[in-house]
């Protein structure tokens, strides 16, 4: 298939309707439409979404609801649309049912280290089985700045990249089906661009027990503040609210997490309140330690899961009496 010279590009995220928890998205699609001029089609979940993978909500209808953006970006009428399902429900949806010309997917949100988890790499990968060209795009901020200067950047350098990527069809020289580009929030304009490979993220409990009969607490672990047995969002910080799980640059924290208490008790309470820090693999060549360095990195990815094959394990299946792969 021939690369268009003007794109139609399909925006979508998993931090729900643009404001303080989806910070990045309009202004990205305003640097895309004045640096590039492609076409620009929207589909985003009515609400926050982060953490659900490739989910679908089978039992669950889903409805649209369109949408118009601020006053600066241009939006056609009928191209800017909430779906009250999941990331990858909006992008099964826009790409069989609202817009079939789509030609590039781009996932635009802020940095989640847990990529097995990521709803940013979820809907690239449904867009990807559906036979579309992917951009899973993440903004990694470092100690909570999120600064407009630094955001408008970040925005440059990854249009820059997207563009790169799209006039050279890296897609089909790479064999990839998915970049996945982290771009750090710093005012450097043209910061070193890393092929990398998925770092292996760890984490413990998720949850937070709420004590019997309190109204209000606070996760020791994370200091984020739950009430009426749910984060209370007024109290969050703005790094708090755009991402639970960011991108930072202290070096990954060890010791006993304080969630992950053995408590099987009939009617106990759990929230989810994950730590703003997971311990991510710095290892040289990862994502995770590229990011680390301040750097872009882009790891190109297929929608499907590895098989570590039979060579390295004949021994072991000859003696469990299974028959090997040819």
């Amino acid at each position: 298939m021939s690369v268009p010279r003007k794109p139609t590009v399909l925006i979508t995220n998993d931090d729900g309707p643009l404001g303080d928890e989806s910070p990045f998205i309009e202004q990205f699609i305003g640097v895309l439409q004045r640096k590039l001029g492609w076409n620009i089609r929207v589909c985003i979940p009515t609400a926050q979404r982060s953490w659900i993978a490739k989910a679908f909500l089978v039992s669950e209808p889903v409805t649209l609801k369109e949408f118009a953006p601020s006053s600066d970006i241009i939006a056609e009428k009928g191209c800017w649309y909430m779906a009250s399902g999941t990331p990858a429900s909006c992008v099964n949806i826009a790409l069989n049912h609202l817009f079939p010309e789509i030609d590039l997917v781009v996932r635009s949100n802020v940095a989640n280290t847990c990529a097995m988890a990521s709803g940013t790499l979820g809907a690239a990968m449904e867009a990807a089985i559906d036979g579309r060209r992917a951009v899973a795009l993440s903004f990694a901020f470092y100690n909570g700045d999120i600064s407009a200067d630094k955001a408008e950047n970040a925005c440059h350098v990854a249009c820059s990249i997207i563009s790169k990527l799209w006039t050279s069809d890296a897609w089909s020289q790479s064999h990839a089906s998915v970049f996945n580009i982290n771009v750090p929030l710093i005012l450097e304009p043209d910061p070193p661009v890393m092929i990398t490979k998925m770092g292996q993220s760890r984490f413990g409990s998720l949850y937070h027990r709420l004590d019997n009969g309190a109204n209000g607490s606070m996760h020791p672990a994370t200091g984020l503040h739950i009430k009426d047995h749910k984060v209370d969002e007024k109290s969050l910080t703005p790094s708090q609210k755009q991402l639970r799980v960011a991108v930072d640059d202290a070096n990954p924290e060890t010791g006993e997490d304080p969630g992950a208490q053995v408590d099987g008790s009939d009617g106990a309470t759990y929230v989810f309140s994950a730590s703003v820090k997971v311990n991510s693999s710095l290892e040289e060549g990862t994502d995770a330690w590229a990011v680390h360095r301040r750097a872009v990195s882009i790891t190109p990815l297929q929608p499907a899961l590895h098989s570590l094959g039979n060579a390295d394990q004949a021994a072991l299946w000859a003696q469990l009496g299974f028959q090997p792969l040819p």
